[in-house]
């Protein structure tokens, strides 16, 4: 005899199955859903390559710069409080005794009344000695313009121009 395999069919043997009336509506079976799992932060990527962005800037006129995804105002802040006046740099008062003192320093200077006599009898000063005379005399023209002090520069020592002998005459002559 040959080998039978069973089967699941019942047969005519089995009880028969409930039929199905008209009114009733089967039981909907939804597809097998897959347990949800708690996404935690937002999926990896470039904020600045999202699809919304690529679609919402392109008009008539060009292009236009791709919106910026985070939240929050854009307006620009003001790091400094704009009625806050800066503060005024007084600037220090002339110290007429200080400038009195420096000029004194200046003129009873061993190394600059050196370096003058060197330069007026026409020798050659190196480099370090031209700038420090040059600085030492500039800052003396200074400091004597802010006292109020006239230099005179060696050319108004001939009288020949002036009559002192005129004035002395009419002197004489009153008396």
């Amino acid at each position: 005899m040959t080998r039978v395999k069973k089967t699941r069919k019942t047969g005519p043997l089995a009880p028969a199955k409930k039929v199905q009336k008209d009114w009733e509506q089967p039981k909907a079976k939804s597809a097998p859903q897959k347990p949800t799992h708690k996404t935690k932060g937002r999926k990896p990527g470039s904020r600045f390559n999202l699809p919304s962005n690529q679609t919402k800037g392109q008009g008539a006129g060009g292009k236009q710069q791709p919106q910026d995804p985070r939240h929050g105002s854009k307006k620009p802040i003001t790091l400094v409080d704009p009625n806050q006046a800066t503060p005024v740099v007084q600037q220090p008062s002339f110290d007429r005794k200080a400038a009195l003192a420096e000029l004194a320093a200046i003129e009873n200077d061993e190394r600059l009344q050196a370096l003058l006599e060197r330069a007026e009898d026409g020798e050659t000063l190196n480099a370090s000695d031209t700038k420090y005379m040059e600085e030492r005399t500039e800052r003396f023209a200074q400091l004597a313009e802010q006292l109020g002090i006239e230099l005179d520069d060696g050319e108004d020592d001939d009288f020949d121009d002036l009559d002192f002998d005129d004035d002395f005459e009419d002197d004489d002559d009153r008396s």
